[in-house]
C-alpha cells in the first residue's frame, strides 16, 4: 500500500487542537462534548491498538496505508488509535451533546455527560474483548488460520492473530454505533427524567 498522505495525519491533529482552543475561549456545550468524546473513545483506542499492535503489527503496516518510520507497537497503537476513532469520538461526543441540550428541558452538564459516555466506552471495550477473547479461543481449539494467499504478507505464526484482530476491531466500530445511539438515548432520559438528576435539581450550563 502507499503511505499514509502527511494531510490525513496533520488535519485530525490540526481539527483537535483547534477545538480545544475554540472550547477554551468560548462557552460551545456541543463542542465541549464533541471534545470529551474524541478523548475518551481516541483513549480507549490508543489501549485497543497496543494489543492490535503486538498480537500481529501488519495489521497497520501491510492492511492500512502505513506510516513511514512508524515501527515501535506502542507509538503504533497510539497513533493509529487516535486516527482511527478521533472521527466516531467527534460524532459521539457531538450527537451526545445535542441530546443534551436540545429543546426547552434544561440541559445537563458536561460533567452529566462524563458517566454515560464513560460507560459507553467501557461497554464497547467489553464487547469488543469478550469478541476477540472468544475469536481466539475458538480459532485455538479447532485449529482456525488464515490462508497463505489471503495473508501473504503476514508470518504464519501471527495469520490467527491477524484474524482475532480484524474481528475485535469490527465488533468495536459496531459497538460504538450502536453504544452511542444508546448513549444519546440515556441522556435524552435524564433530562426528562428531573428524579434521576443530583439532589437540588441543579443545572450547571457548559
Amino acid at each position: 500500500m502507499e503511505p499514509t498522505p502527511w494531510y490525513k495525519i496533520a488535519a485530525p491533529v490540526a481539527f483537535v487542537v483547534g477545538l480545544a482552543v475554540v472550547c477554551a475561549v468560548k462557552n460551545l456545550p456541543r463542542f465541549r462534548a464533541m471534545l470529551l468524546g474524541i478523548g475518551l473513545l481516541s483513549g480507549y483506542a490508543a489501549i485497543q491498538d497496543q494489543v492490535s499492535a503486538r498480537l500481529c503489527p501488519e495489521y497497520f503496516t501491510h492492511y492500512h496505508n502505513p506510516i513511514p518510520g512508524l515501527t515501535d507497537p506502542t507509538l503504533t497503537g497510539i497513533v493509529w488509535g487516535f486516527l482511527g476513532a478521533w472521527w466516531g469520538g467527534a460524532l459521539f461526543g457531538y450527537f451526545v451533546g445535542i441530546a443534551a441540550t436540545a429543546g426547552k428541558r434544561p440541559p445537563l452538564s458536561l460533567r452529566e455527560l462524563v458517566k454515560p459516555m464513560l460507560v459507553t466506552v467501557l461497554g464497547v471495550a467489553g464487547v469488543t474483548a469478550l469478541v476477540g477473547g472468544s475469536v481466539a479461543f475458538y480459532a485455538e481449539q479447532f485449529g482456525v488460520t488464515l490462508d497463505p494467499y489471503m495473508a501473504p504478507s503476514v508470518p504464519v505464526e501471527r495469520r490467527r492473530g491477524l484474524l482475532v484482530v480484524c474481528c475485535y476491531h469490527l465488533a468495536a466500530y459496531v459497538s460504538a454505533v450502536i453504544g452511542s445511539v444508546i448513549c444519546c438515548v440515556w441522556v435524552a432520559w435524564i433530562r426528562r427524567t428531573p428524579a434521576a438528576r443530583p439532589a437540588g435539581g441543579e443545572v450547571h450550563r457548559f
